[in-house]
């Protein structure tokens, strides 16, 4: 096994849960090289892994805005380009670690006349927008489905992965100025989502930035991009837009407690060893297939939106973590005891 290409076309989260599947290849072929088909978004978190020899930028025939160059003729060159490329380095072997079967990065590992493909059937892989995987799959964390592909890595189970990132140090030296320099643990909440489904209103963040203030220096991370959570005029605490990924995982680096909703933030905090708390729709797909891995975490999920998770329950759900033994597990600076939040 000389040269091995695992393809991951999706979000930044997904890219962070693929990370263990990458260190278990290196390990099982030390001398192959690890190339990683990616896009120009999530090809940020594998930044300094050393687990990789190369990535390589997808090229979108349709969503030329995501390519590093628009324009359709730019993206008709540069995909004929990038499938030559990666040809001529003569694969011993491609995987495509979704759970569920993605079509479109199927159909492009096709086109690289590579002998060994693994990736998912409609038979073999989970996909929550079909009702009927729900009572035909046994569900399991994303982060396995690559290792359910390649059974020369043995048996592996989800409690024994351990995502990575590798944060910049002048990034993570940067963005301790930009956090509150007070004594008390960091606490990071983050109030954007993509998804309507997962977006908790922002004046239940701040009421649970106020309850936490006491005990926590509490910052709330907002993306520039998402209108509804824009900054309020007037507010105590401090509030980050981090520019990029390398700056948000700089900032996060100071953290000692991750509060977000189900999104890239849970699996960063995951590759930082940060407790978390994750909040979920009543949805077992998602809260058994995405949950925080290798670090103490509390899930906290209701009704088919977000929405109807209360502050109090919140609250309730960074009590139980402390109280379970998070601070002794992933130790906390100095700072109020559990029972000081009781």
């Amino acid at each position: 096994m000389k040269k091995i290409l695992v393809a991951r076309l999706d979000f930044l989260g997904d890219m962070v849960c693929t990370t263990p599947l990458l260190r278990a290849l290196k390990q099982k072929w030390p001398q192959a090289e690890i190339h990683v088909l990616a896009n120009r978004y999530n090809r940020q978190v594998l930044d300094r892994n050393p687990d990789v020899s190369r990535v390589h930028t997808y090229v979108f025939s349709r969503q030329r805005s995501q390519n590093e160059r628009s324009g359709r003729f730019a993206s008709i060159v540069d995909r004929l380009a990038l499938i030559h490329r990666l040809r001529r380095q003569r694969f011993d072997l491609a995987i495509v670690p979704n759970g569920a079967q993605h079509t479109s990065t199927i159909k492009f590992i096709r086109l690289l006349g590579i002998r060994d493909c693994r990736w998912h059937t409609k038979e073999t892989g989970f996909d929550d927008r079909r009702p009927g995987d729900l009572a035909k799959v046994r569900l399991q964390h994303e982060a396995l489905s690559g290792f359910a592909l390649l059974p020369e890595l043995g048996p592996v189970a989800a409690g024994e992965l351990r995502p990575v990132v590798y944060p910049d140090p002048a990034q993570v030296e940067a963005m301790r100025a930009r956090l509150p320099a007070g004594q008390k643990p960091k606490a990071g909440m983050f109030v954007s989502n993509k998804a309507q489904e997962r977006r908790w209103p922002l004046q239940r963040w701040q009421e649970l930035a106020d309850r936490l203030q006491p005990h926590y220096d509490v910052t709330l991370f907002r993306d520039r991009a998402d209108p509804h959570s824009a900054e309020p005029a007037a507010s105590a605490h401090c509030w980050l837009a981090p520019a990029g990924v390398d700056e948000l995982i700089g900032a996060m680096r100071h953290l000692d407690l991750v509060i977000s909703a189900d999104s890239a933030p849970v699996h960063l905090a995951s590759a930082l060893r940060i407790p978390t708390v994750a909040m979920f729709e009543a949805r077992p797909e998602k809260y058994q297939r995405w949950h925080p891995l290798g670090v103490p975490h509390a899930i906290v999920h209701a009704g088919p939106a977000i929405d109807t998770i209360g502050v109090e329950q919140m609250h309730a759900a960074v009590r139980s973590l402390l109280d379970a033994g998070a601070a002794a597990e992933n130790p906390l600076p100095a700072g109020a005891p559990a029972a000081a939040l009781a």
